[in-house]
């Protein structure tokens, strides 16, 4: 700095030093000096007190509409936690999805009804003696037929399976006497067609008979009177042969 040789150096109100003549005028600020060593470390603080510890117990989810219940008693530094969570709602169908296309057609089924059938009759009177071999009755009347033959008094079965026969033959014998009738094939009476008419002097009766019997192709039906103890014998008023398959 510069001294002057002056009270106040020039600057209005400048207070001079005592015992000093001269007065100083300032020169401007110097560089900031350089920032000075950290402080030391405060102590550590007090540790806090310790949280308590809540024990959680196990959820058991029930079936929708229920509730599923949730405790837990613990120990006694322990919370307690005892509590019920409501069960959701049901959850709802979801959209019903396109139909599938149409699948194919399946086979075709048995045909409806009988699979074969057929039967003859007659209404003519035919007389009769005393009956040495099995004889023929005539029918000479068709009836509906289907999967069989009808020609010559009999029926010819086509195919063979499980048959129901039935017959009816109205008779008079002219004395007191039996009149044996059956179905036979072959030359052979079929088992379990015999029927026997039993019948006063000059009256009139009618026997019938119906059986199942397991036939074969080709089997030919026909109905016959086997025997009677009619020493004049009789006549024959009207007769009847059908066939039907059953399985």
């Amino acid at each position: 700095m510069n001294p002057q040789n002056f009270s106040n150096c020039g600057i209005p109100n400048a207070p001079q030093k005592p015992g000093c003549r001269f007065c100083f005028v300032a020169g401007p600020t110097g560089p900031t000096g350089p920032t000075g060593p950290a402080g030391v470390t405060g102590p550590t603080g007090p540790t806090g007190p310790a949280t308590a510890t809540i024990a959680i117990g196990t959820t058991t989810t029930g079936a929708p509409g229920t509730e599923a219940a949730v405790s837990n008693v613990g120990t006694p530094d322990n919370a307690i936690l005892n509590f019920t969570i409501p069960s959701g709602l049901a959850g709802q169908d979801g959209p019903t999805g396109p139909e599938g296309a149409t699948g194919p057609t399946g086979p075709t089924g048995p045909a409806a009804g009988l699979n074969a059938y057929g039967g003859l009759y007659s209404n003519s009177t035919q007389q009769f003696q005393t009956i040495q071999d099995p004889t023929t009755v005539t029918l000479d009347q068709e009836m509906d037929d289907f999967n069989v033959t009808q020609a010559g008094n009999a029926i010819t079965i086509i195919e063979g399976g499980i048959y129901e026969i039935s017959y009816s033959v109205s008779a008079t014998l002219t004395d007191a006497g039996n009149l044996v009738v059956a179905v036979r094939s072959a030359n052979q009476t079929i088992n379990g067609t015999s029927g026997t008419l039993t019948l006063t002097a000059g009256a009139s009766g009618t026997l019938s008979k119906s059986t199942i019997v397991d036939l074969t192709d080709g089997a030919s039906l026909s109905l016959a009177l086997i025997s009677t103890t009619s020493g004049q014998g009789g006549s024959v008023t009207a007769a009847s042969l059908t066939a039907k398959l059953l399985d």
